[in-house]
């Protein structure tokens, strides 16, 4: 791609006859014309521009699923070039039910074997409203993902197809290599009525990059009929805390083009859980071949905090925030690193919190210590037990409110309320 006007096409499946260009059920509307892929292909194209359905939308369709795979073998062998318009129908994706797998129907991805083995210069377009599994994507040269394009989708399939347009369009959800891969798998659909949400913030992108999972194409991924280089990020904190980031960004190919920069974060150290990265700014830039564009992207402050349960609000975490720009959730290009101080307020303590905690204040800390002088010696007694470093980290997890058992008679529920107030009265730093 882009096809060639001149070409001799061979145009298999279906979809490219009787497009599924929207939704099933409530969300269906009478359009007020209809483009099928397969007539705009036709209207764009000087060459020869054959069509065979290859296999069967309906139960009630003509022709043994055989004999419709046979015929379009025999046309793609005598084409330049297959197009092979592949997807799901409305008895898979629809109002009123979820689907229960990712999988292309068996009868067209048999399709596709005996086309790819007839002509290996194939292109498949895809029509779905969510993402199928590819287990073809390193056999096929091209992959067009359309989805539910609506009533002028067909048109915009042959732009594509013959370079009429350059598409920059990006994947905004993960495509996995199997249903088991998927965060919610063992989750869902749930038993008796109820559905237990058990990956938390690890949704989508997060989810497949924290496992480190091996992916078909990553959130985020996109091609175009250029290519694009980045040169070194640099970020700039203002006033209010919201982050700037600024690169160059060439165009490296022959044709005018988009690019899709985007922008992720992450803050190694951090005390609460999270992704490896998270997209948190993108911007489109265009360029013609050769030149060079400034690409800026604004981070703001508010766009890098975490829901605290223990305060319940957003809360901005101080550190190093690393910021990798990207053209995609997997392909970094570039990054650059940001110092981001503590604005909120201190999270106050109270008998929830950890000996650890309160350990590690400047002043309530110490306090602590005296008062607890002899039964930290006898609590380290343990030490034969297990060694002293685990000692530590074990006491250091425990809530406040142990101290009352574990501090004998140097610590009283008003001791400890005492050490509470010193340290939510007391500056930290």
């Amino acid at each position: 791609m882009p096809l060639r006007p001149d070409a001799r096409i061979a145009v298999i499946g279906a979809f490219a006859e009787q497009p599924r260009y929207q939704g099933a059920g409530s969300s269906r509307i009478n359009p007020t014309r209809l483009d099928t892929a397969l007539a705009e292909i036709r209207a764009l194209a000087s060459g020869e521009v054959s069509y065979s359905p290859g296999f069967r939308l309906t139960p009630e369709s003509v022709g043994p699923a055989e004999e419709l795979r046979r015929d379009a073998a025999e046309a793609a062998s005598q084409a330049e070039v297959a197009v092979v318009f592949l997807g799901l129908g409305d008895d898979a994706e629809s109002e009123g039910f979820d689907r229960t797998g990712i999988d292309l129907s068996a009868d067209q991805l048999a399709l596709l074997d005996d086309v790819l083995a007839a002509n290996p210069s194939t292109v498949v377009v895809l029509s779905n409203g969510a993402v199928v599994a590819l287990p073809f994507a390193d056999r096929v040269p091209a992959i067009l993902e359309a989805w539910l394009g609506g009533q002028a989708g067909g048109g915009g399939v042959a732009d594509v197809l013959f370079g009429r347009v350059n598409p920059s369009g990006r994947l905004t959800e993960t495509i996995p290599k199997r249903l088991a891969d998927s965060p919610a798998y063992l989750d869902f659909p749930g038993e008796h009525g109820h559905v237990r949400y058990g990956e938390g913030i690890f949704v989508g992108y997060r989810w497949y990059d924290a496992r480190e999972l091996e992916v078909a194409f990553p959130f985020g991924h996109g091609l175009s009929y250029t290519t694009f280089s980045y040169g070194q990020a640099s970020a700039a904190l203002d006033e209010d805390g919201n982050i700037t980031v600024r690169l160059p960004v060439t165009n490296t190919g022959a044709v005018a083009g988009r690019e899709v920069v985007q922008a992720y974060v992450s803050l190694p150290g951090s005390a609460v859980q999270r992704p490896p990265r998270e997209l948190k700014g993108f911007v489109v830039v265009e360029a013609e071949p050769g030149q060079t564009v400034e690409a800026e992207m604004l981070i703001r402050r508010e766009d890098l905090a975490y829901w605290d349960l223990r305060i319940d609000r957003w809360r901005v975490e101080a550190g190093t925030y690393r910021i990798d720009v990207a053209a995609s959730s997997r392909d970094i290009r570039s990054s650059v690193e940001v110092v981001v101080p503590d604005g909120d307020a201190p999270i106050p303590l109270n008998w929830d919190s950890t000996l650890g905690e309160l350990m590690a204040h400047p002043v309530a800390g110490p306090a602590l210590a005296q008062a607890m002088a002899g039964a930290l010696e006898g609590f380290a007694g343990a030490g034969d037990l297990m060694p002293a470093g685990a000692m530590a980290q074990m006491a250091g997890s425990l809530p406040l409110r142990a101290l009352l058992t574990l501090g004998g008679d140097a610590v009283t529920p008003e001791t400890l309320n005492q050490l509470i107030v010193l340290a939510n009265g007391s500056p930290r730093k």
